[in-house]
């Protein structure tokens, strides 16, 4: 049985430090566009820390500089002049000028001070006017009910066998969000499938296991690696018998300003 893995956000900011007296925590929310070259560079540099990954200014400025929608925004903390925490409030549009938390991370000396909490509340702040959405994990989640955020749904894995199924359960993702998300991601890689006359974006699990991300334009199918005899997984937001086997689902969270919308792809979601 496959295990849902949709990649949530993981916050990482333990609470288990000791209650010492520390110099007060300094916040800036900046538009990631106005960032100097040395923020930038300082920002991932930290990230990397954080996260024990390799990343580099390309993949910074692709996520948070070249968004096909307009600025993404910071949420930086600051110990005097050095940076220990980042929170990105990523600008990724659904029915209108929309955010997504992400890239949230505390350096370990700093963790357990609530730097999670206070950033977020910095961000919304400036931000609680428009749809605000996340894919927290089971450790994360808690802690959005506590600040102010509401379920909106969960989603769940199911294996894919009929192609015209396959077709009404999967939104068509634009050209040129496909372009900017997908075929310029410095980090991660594509795979497609042709089932009857349409094209699907896959992203891979293991082996030849894919999760379906939406359907696309074929003339964009060289830009991506066609997946050979692929077994297919779809999300739903209800409930299926691998759910009903394996126990385990994705939780879908909004920010609770009275801001919704129809559809939330599951291609929008920051992980993928």
């Amino acid at each position: 049985m496959y295990k849902l893995e949709i990649k949530t956000e993981e916050v990482n900011e333990s609470e288990s430090i000791k209650k010492e007296e520390l110099p007060e925590i300094r916040y800036e929310f900046l538009s990631a566009r106005d960032l100097s070259i040395e923020l930038k560079n300082e920002f991932v540099k930290v990230f990397n820390e954080i996260f024990n990954v390799d990343y580099n200014l390309e993949w910074f400025e692709w996520k948070y500089c070249n968004s096909i929608y307009g600025d993404s925004y910071l949420v930086l903390a600051f110990d005097g002049d050095k940076l220990i925490g980042t929170r990105g409030f990523w600008r990724n549009d659904i029915e209108g000028e929309s955010y997504q938390p992400c890239d949230t991370g505390v350096l370990k000396d700093y963790r357990g001070r609530g730097i999670f909490t206070k950033s977020s509340k910095v961000a919304l702040e400036h931000l609680d006017k428009y749809f605000i959405y996340n894919f927290p994990n089971e450790n994360s989640y808690p802690g959005y009910l506590k600040i102010g955020w509401e379920l909106r749904n969960h989603l769940y894995l199911k294996s894919v066998f009929s192609r015209k199924n396959l077709k009404k359960e999967t939104l068509f993702i634009d050209d040129d969000y496909l372009k900017w998300r997908f075929k310029d991601n410095p980090i991660n890689n594509y795979y497609y499938c042709k089932k009857g006359e349409d094209y699907y974006l896959l992203i891979k699990r293991i082996r030849n296991i894919f999760y379906v991300l939406g359907r696309f334009d074929g003339k964009f199918k060289d830009e991506f690696t066609k997946a050979e005899k692929p077994l297919l997984l779809n999300y739903s937001e209800k409930e299926t018998f691998m759910y009903k086997l394996a126990k385990n689902k994705a939780n879908v969270v909004k920010y609770n300003n009275g801001i919704d919308v129809k559809k939330l792809p599951v291609f929008k979601a920051d992980f993928f």
